[in-house]
C-alpha cells in the first residue's frame, strides 16, 4: 500500500514537473528541450497524518550509449517504521525510450520491478513490457525470483501508439501533446495490466484551482485520472501544485484506501 501511494505521488509530481524559472509562461505553454532534461535528478518526500518521511521517491533522466536512446528511473522506498511494517520494499519503474524525428519518445521497454525482505529472505518480482511497433505488438513477460512465470503477446490496436508512463512524462515535457496552459485536456495512450488506457491529464482554470483550498490561487494546479485500481484510490484522482518560479511544491493522491489524502512534495532537487 505503502509503495503504491509514494509511486502515485512521485508519479504526479513527474507528470507536471515544469522548466525552472519559466513558472510565468503559463499563457504560452511549457516545453524543454530534450538535452535539458538530460542529468535530472529529483527526491521526492511523503508525509502522512503525523508521520513524516513516511517513504520517498527518487527520479534520474540519463542518455545511454546506444544513438537517440535514453532512460529514465523512478525508485520508490518506505523509510523508518513503513520499512520496517513493508518489509524493506523498493519499487522500481526503468524505461528505454527512443526520439524519434518528429521530437517524441517511443517506447522501446519498461521493467517494474518490487524487492522485499519477508520471512527471513529477500523476494523479488519483475514485469517486463517490451515494445514493437513495427510488428503491432507489445511483448510482456513476468518473472519471480529471478525465474520467467509467464509470457504474453498483446496487440496493439490499429492507428494507436501506446507508452509507457515514464515515456508519457517526457513526451508531455516536451510538448509533444501540446501546451500546458490552463484549461487544456490531454488524453495519453498507455498499456497496463488493464490493458490499452488513456492517462487523463487536466490542467485547470482558476476557478477550478481556487476550489482546491490546500493549494494556492497562483501558480498552476493539474489533475491527472488514473484506474482507481492501479494505486488503491476511491477516485483515481493525482493533484500537483507548481508555484510562479516553476517549482513543484505540493501534491495530494486524493482518497487513498484506508488512508484518506495523502500529501508528498520535493524535498530536494539533485545537481
Amino acid at each position: 500500500m505503502i509503495t503504491r501511494v509514494l509511486l502515485a505521488m512521485v508519479l504526479a509530481a513527474m507528470l507536471f514537473l515544469p522548466i525552472p524559472g519559466h513558472g510565468r509562461a503559463q499563457e504560452t505553454g511549457i516545453s524543454k528541450p530534450i538535452q535539458q532534461l538530460l542529468g535530472e535528478h529529483h527526491l521526492y518526500s511523503i508525509d502522512f497524518l503525523f508521520f513524516k518521511k513516511l517513504a520517498e521517491g527518487e527520479l534520474r533522466f540519463t542518455e545511454t550509449d546506444q544513438p537517440n536512446v535514453y532512460q529514465a528511473e523512478l525508485t520508490g522506498r518506505t523509510l523508518g517504521v513503513a520499512s520496517w511494517l513493508a518489509g524493506n520494499r523498493t519499487q522500481t519503474y526503468k524505461s528505454l525510450m527512443e526520439l524519434s524525428p518528429d521530437g517524441s519518445f517511443r517506447s522501446i521497454e519498461h521493467v517494474a520491478k518490487i524487492v522485499k525482505y519477508r520471512w527471513g529472505k529477500w523476494q523479488s518480482r519483475d514485469r517486463r513490457h517490451r515494445y514493437d511497433y513495427d510488428q503491432g505488438k507489445i511483448f510482456e513477460e513476468k518473472t519471480k525470483e529471478g525465474v520467467l512465470r509467464s509470457e504474453k503477446e498483446h496487440d496493439i490496436p490499429e492507428g494507436l501508439q501506446p507508452v509507457d508512463m515514464l515515456t508519457a512524462f517526457y513526451n508531455l515535457r516536451a510538448g509533444v501533446y501540446g501546451k500546458l496552459v490552463r484549461g487544456a485536456r490531454f488524453l495519453i495512450p498507455t498499456y497496463s495490466s488493464k490493458g490499452f488506457v488513456d492517462i487523463e491529464v487536466n490542467v485547470l482554470t482558476s476557478e477550478q484551482q481556487a476550489r482546491r483550498s490546500y493549494f494556492p490561487a497562483h501558480g498552476l494546479l493539474f489533475l491527472a485520472k488514473i484506474d482507481p485500481e492501479i494505486f488503491e484510490t476511491g477516485s483515481g484522482n493525482l493533484y500537483f501544485w507548481f508555484n510562479d518560479d516553476g517549482v513543484p511544491e505540493r501534491g495530494i493522491v486524493e482518497d487513498v484506501i484506508g488512508l484518506g489524502d495523502v500529501r508528498g512534495y520535493l524535498a530536494k532537487e539533485g545537481e
